[in-house]
């Protein structure tokens, strides 16, 4: 793919080749100013030279300018799947910037993302540059954990006392094995993640790793009862606060045998006791907002708080790339979702978001896909409501803000269905 923009600045926009790592660096050193050695610098490095070929690129007289990387990700909307772009690492050279070079890079980015078969694309950066292209602010989701001394009278409890974790279940906590718990814990994801809205579909081979052993020093930890493991817990350590969501240990990754939480909550309890070892104030958790999850801390005696952050200088922002495709896609999970709606007097509707404009015709067994043509009714929404009712953040009778329609009450129940309050996952959407 490359396409040339510009015949008198002599610009193209095209995919990287293994190639191009040392100047796709360069460009990532020269925008973030990044400092040699230290995290953030050895994080792009990694993506620079292991990732080359998910980067596009901004050419000047064949020298690259500039770069954008694009992560495709599978999200699950209940039984489907939908495709988001992830973009990062969107970069011009220092010297060029308020050239107009980063508006060019973009508008070729979602060009790109439109022909390529993506739903929605998510970033995150600066609102008011990537408004420019359609982008929209984006909540994000999280789990805090703190850590710090809580007053009690004229006492004063230590965090390590404020977390319970009977000794039977400290035993069955151990160091995740790469290689023996592989399939354990990915049956575990997929049971754990099956149909929850907002999950990340995992792409994985069908074996195993023949090598690697435990690491001491990671925060990966496996509940292991009796040779049957019924949980994981993956966390990751920062030598910083990088972000509000992302704590010291910011966990990243959990699952667990839905009627045995106990493995979760002693999982959590063993992880904040060590991040108190290692110095941690909080912890961070992108876990889903699930009234499981939520009961089983409470019955641990693990204090929380649900955070739903949401930035306007720098936030996290999504963008619906190709809404007829997107509803083409999830009429099959609709279909399954309308048969539990109260009896309806059949009808049609045309949903309208930005300029995109679909009709639905939908009875009691199913419903069908149309472009064009005259509707019973209309639904107008904004961008953030739909997103909220897609991934079930919100039900469509909970989130009328940005929303038109001429409803009637039966078919308000219907679309109140269609799309419900879900105990959706928290981190690939934010």
């Amino acid at each position: 793919m490359e396409k040339k923009m510009s015949e008198s600045d002599n610009v193209i926009f095209r995919k990287a080749t293994k190639n191009d790592a040392d100047s796709i660096f360069r460009v990532l050193s020269s925008a973030f100013q990044l400092i040699d050695g230290d995290f953030k610098w050895r994080n792009m490095r990694g993506l620079a030279y292991n990732a080359t070929e998910s980067f596009l690129v901004l050419c000047k007289d064949e020298k690259i300018i500039g770069t954008v990387m694009i992560s495709p990700h599978w999200l699950k909307v209940g039984s489907v799947n939908v495709l988001k772009g992830d973009v990062g690492e969107v970069a011009v050279l220092r010297e060029l910037h308020g050239q107009g070079y980063g508006t060019k890079l973009m508008q070729e980015c979602v060009r790109y993302l439109s022909e390529n078969g993506f739903h929605l694309s998510r970033l995150g950066g600066l609102v008011r540059f990537y408004k420019r292209f359609g982008y929209v602010p984006f909540p994000r989701r999280y789990y805090e954990f703190l850590l710090n001394d809580v007053k009690a009278g004229a006492s004063t409890i230590s965090p390590d006392r404020l977390i319970n974790l009977p000794t039977e279940h400290e035993k069955k906590v151990r160091l995740y094995h790469p290689v023996r718990d592989w399939q354990a814990r990915n049956d575990l994801y997929d049971e754990f993640n099956k149909n929850r809205s907002g999950s990340l579909v995992e792409w994985r081979g069908s074996s195993p790793p023949t090598t690697g052993e435990p690491d001491p020093n990671a925060l990966r930890f496996v509940y292991d009862e009796d040779g049957k493991v019924l949980g994981y817990l993956f966390a990751g350590e920062y030598p910083y606060e990088p972000s509000p969501f992302e704590a010291k240990v910011t966990i990243y990754d959990s699952a667990f045998d839905l009627n045995k939480p106990y493995a979760f909550t002693a999982l959590m309890a063993y992880v904040l006791r060590e991040s108190i070892k290692r110095g941690a104030q909080r912890v961070t958790a992108r876990l889903p907002f699930d009234p499981l999850i939520q009961k089983s801390l409470v019955d641990a005696e693990l204090s929380y708080s649900l955070q739903e952050l949401q930035s306007s200088i720098a936030s996290n922002m999504m963008l619906v790339i190709d809404f007829k495709g997107l509803i083409k896609t999830i009429l099959p999970e609709l279909s399954i979702r309308i048969a539990n709606a109260p009896n309806f007097k059949p009808f049609s509707v045309q949903m309208s978001l930005n300029d995109q404009k679909v009709i639905l015709k939908m009875d009691k067994a199913s419903i069908e896909y149309k472009d064009n043509g005259n509707a019973d009714a209309y639904l107008i929404c904004d961008m953030t409501a739909f997103l909220r009712w897609l991934f079930g953040i919100n039900g469509f009778d909970e989130w009328q803000v940005g929303v038109s329609h001429s409803f009637n009450c039966e078919q308000k129940k219907v679309f109140a269905t269609l799309f419900p309050h879900l105990p959706c996952a928290s981190g690939p959407w934010g």
